[in-house]
Order: structure tokens, then sequence, then C-alpha cells
């Protein structure tokens, strides 16, 4: 224990930067996590290597300076022992609760049976290759959009949108006859623009609604029929539409009905039609004969689409796909097909639990919300037990080891809310609670240790009255 070196790990040369270091760490793990979320700086922090190594070195320090002022006589020195050892328990509990408990969200709704699937921190990549070999890899995604691992299973993994849209294009390829248009509509004084493919199959692309106004596709066998339908239009239009009717030969008409009319005639492309609805106008950009649906996950930037997230990937003959969140996906490869899925990563619960009813109670007068309530009955069908329990927030519920607190609910969905589940190992409690006790024991004897000893040792001497002789 009189190295140089043990003398110096225990020594308060090494402490005081080593805790500066750490203190400034957490100060800006706590800034950077308001920015980008704590499963970030989870990963890039809390858990990573140079941080458990930093956490390690303060254990040591703490624990080399208490064995250093043994043996501990006096109630300063044993004090000073007690709250060192007890610091070193409650960072060794820290650490086995960052990498050893489990923590998740559980969503429930009253008119669904009981759930045992929770969502926990990260998500998982499953892919499966032609030949039917499969691999299942945590994947952790930087703030910067890059992925981790790199790749998986011959699959590279090029980067991440938070906000990806599925957009649907059609192509020329198709084995059976298939007419598509795709069409664009402009409007000048509002500036806007808008794309949009209408497809005879497959049939929700044959009439597509633009607000108050559609967009339909008709095929018809001649020109003749073609040329009776524009009439039958004329007689009967009201609404605002615009229909292009496709002959079995490839030429193609229209009708258009608006607040100024009816007009029709011969729709050819790159070739603008005026429809009446406001300034907007029309264009014919391409026109397919045996067209093919193809769908495409583009990602946007605009904040205020709704979207989904999505890795892209690479096979190793270069075909980039993305993949939406939640969605399996097969990538054609020359030997088949390679099934691949990003997914939220789950844990599934011994036991299920199910929402009986979900209850706010509103402030008297107003309609601020004063408390929310989730009555829930845990299932547990191989211990043959249905137990009826309450959660409200800060009163969670415990079984076998698993506490369940209230989390969140949906203002918009009374019937929905979401539990937090969360469970560590026992020696991990016990070893936490074990510290924080020696921590306050430790404090107390150092600084009152010596007084009450003394008031409980020390007896006032008795007073001897001899009288007077």
């Amino acid at each position: 224990m009189n190295t140089p070196l043990i003398r110096f790990f225990g020594s308060i040369q090494f402490a005081v930067p080593l805790l500066a270091s750490i203190v400034a760490i957490l100060i800006g793990a706590t800034i950077y996590e308001s920015q980008v979320g704590s499963t970030v700086v989870q990963h890039l922090i809390y858990k990573s290597p140079w941080f458990g190594i930093l956490m390690f070195l303060l254990a040591v320090n703490l624990f080399i300076s208490a064995l250093t002022r043994y043996p501990w006589r006096g109630f300063r020195k044993a004090g000073f022992a007690l709250t060192h050892i007890g610091l070193v328990l409650i960072i060794v509990g820290s650490a086995g609760v960052i990498h050893l408990s489990l923590e998740g969200m559980l969503p429930l709704r009253e008119d669904l049976a009981g759930n045992n699937q929770i969502r926990v921190e990260g998500d998982l990549l499953e892919v499966m290759t032609p030949e039917g070999e499969t691999e299942q890899r945590d994947i952790f995604i930087r703030p910067d959009g890059s992925i981790s691992p790199s790749s998986v299973l011959g699959l590279s993994l090029l980067g991440y949108a938070e906000n990806t849209v599925k957009t649907v294009h059609f192509k020329e390829g198709g084995a059976t006859d298939n007419v598509a248009l795709k069409v664009r509509l402009t409007s000048a004084r509002m500036s806007q623009e808008v794309e949009q493919w209408l497809g005879f199959a497959p049939l929700p692309y044959r009439r597509v609604s633009l607000g108050p106004a559609e967009l339909v596709l008709t095929v018809v066998e001649s020109e003749e029929a073609a040329q009776e339908k524009v009439a039958t239009l004329a007689d009967t239009s009201e609404g605002n539409y615009f229909q292009a009717i496709a002959t079995s030969s490839g030429k193609l008409y229209y009708a258009t009905h608006s607040s100024q009319g009816f007009q029709s005639g011969i729709l050819k492309l790159n070739e603008p039609i005026a429809l009446g609805w406001a300034d907007f106008e029309i264009t014919l950009e391409e026109q397919l004969t045996h067209a093919q649906i193809d769908r495409q996950i583009v990602p946007v930037g605009d904040r205020t689409v709704q979207g989904t997230p999505a890795i892209l990937v690479k096979t190793e003959t270069g075909t980039q796909t993305w993949l939406p969140w939640g969605e399996p996906t097969t990538i054609p490869v020359p030997d088949g097909e390679i099934l691949a899925a990003f997914t939220p990563k789950l844990f599934s619960l011994p036991f299920q639990v199910a929402l009986q009813d979900f209850i706010v109670e509103r402030n008297e007068g107003s309609d601020s919300v004063a408390m929310w309530t989730s009555k829930i009955q845990i299932q547990d069908p191989h211990q043959h037990i249905s137990s009826d329990r309450t959660v409200w927030m800060n009163h969670p519920t415990w079984y076998q080891g698993w506490k369940i607190a209230q989390a969140s609910w949906n203002p918009g969905d009374l019937r929905q809310s979401t539990l937090q589940v969360k469970r560590e190992p026992l020696w991990i409690t016990l070893l936490t609670w074990t510290g924080s006790a020696l921590v306050v024991v430790g404090i107390g004897t150092m600084f009152y240790g010596k007084a009450i000893h003394k008031s409980l040792t020390h007896y006032p001497s008795p007073v001897i009255n001899l009288g007077e002789n």
C-alpha cells in the first residue's frame, strides 16, 4: 500500500482532476441529451468503455484512499472509511443499473387484450439471405445518420433518414396492357406544383381525390367509345374533375368540369390545359401502355410531412434500398431475394398486462388535468394469477421484481395508456441501498460521532451532601 503508484491513485492530486473531468462530462451529457435524446447519450457516453474506465478509476481512488487510513481508529477515520466504501458501492451499483437493468414502454388499450411486448431501447436489423441464412443485430444510429455496425450479413448500412414517405410511380415493362399517365398540376398564383400518377391498375389509381377536385382515368376500346364517353360527361357534368379517356390504340381524350363550365378535347403530351380551378393547369408528362407499379421510399426534409424512419442499405451487387421502420422489405439479388426488416427492439414479459380502465381527473372548475390513473390487470398464466392493480403518477406497482409505473397518456384517446416497465437484479438494488446507507452513516460518524459518543458515555459526578456538623 506504500508504493508510489498506489499512493498516487489514492491521492487527492489524482481525485480532483478526475472528479472535475467527470463533472464536466455529466454537465455536457445533460445538455447534449436535451438535443439528441437519452438513447444516443446512453450509447455514446454512459455505456461507453471510456466513461466506464473513468468511473472505475474513481472507485479505485475512493477505495485506496479509505485503505490508506487503516487502522480506522477514531470517529473521523471510521466515518471517512464508511463514506468512501459506500460511494464505491454506489458506483458499482450504478454501473450495474446502466449495463444490466432492463427498461421499456408498454402501450395498452382498453379495447385490446393484454400485452406483454415492451419497447426497449434500441433498434434491430434482421436479414435473411436467399439461402435461408439469417442474422439479427442490434444497430445504433449516430446523430450524423451513420449506423453501427456498418454491415449485417452482406448488407452495407449506408445511412439513416428520420423522415421518409412512400411514393408510387409507374414504369414500363408490365406483362399485360395497363395504361398509366403521369400528370403535373401547377398554379402560378399559389406557387404550387403537384405530380400525380393515374393508372388503370391497381384500382385505387383510377380515381385520385385532390381536395374538392378529382382526377379520373377511363379506358375504352375505340375512339368512338371515347367520344361517346365525352358526350355523356358533357350532358351530366357536375363538380370539379379532370377525366382522361384512353383508347386501346393509345389515343387520349380528356374532359374537365369546373365552376366555369365543361370542356373537352384531345390530350397531348406537354400541352397545358386550363382546368378552371383558380389558375390551375394540368400537363400530361408521360404515357405508358404496359405499366407496372413501382413503390419507392424517399427521404423528406419537411418536418410538417409525417413520415417513417428508414435506413439505406446496399447489397454486394450495388443495389441500394431504403428499409422503412417496422416494415419487412424484399431486395432482389441475382440468386433470389434478400428479406430485411428494420424493427423496434422488443422484450417479452413473462406475464401480460391488460388495461381495464383509464381515468383522467381534472381540477375543479377547469379543464386542467390533476391526475391520470390506469386500472390494470396482471395476467400470469404460468402462475395461474390474475391480479387487479392501480397505477398513477409516482405510485407504481410491483410484480415478481418488475416495477410497473405510469409513463404517459394520449389526450386524444382516453382508452390508451403507456406504462413504464423496469427490472434490475436484486443484488444491484441491495448494493445501491447499502452504499447509500453507508454514506449517510459515515458522514454522521465523521461529524457527529464524537459528540454523540460523549453524550452517551458522560455521566455527571454524584453530589454528596454531608450535612452540617
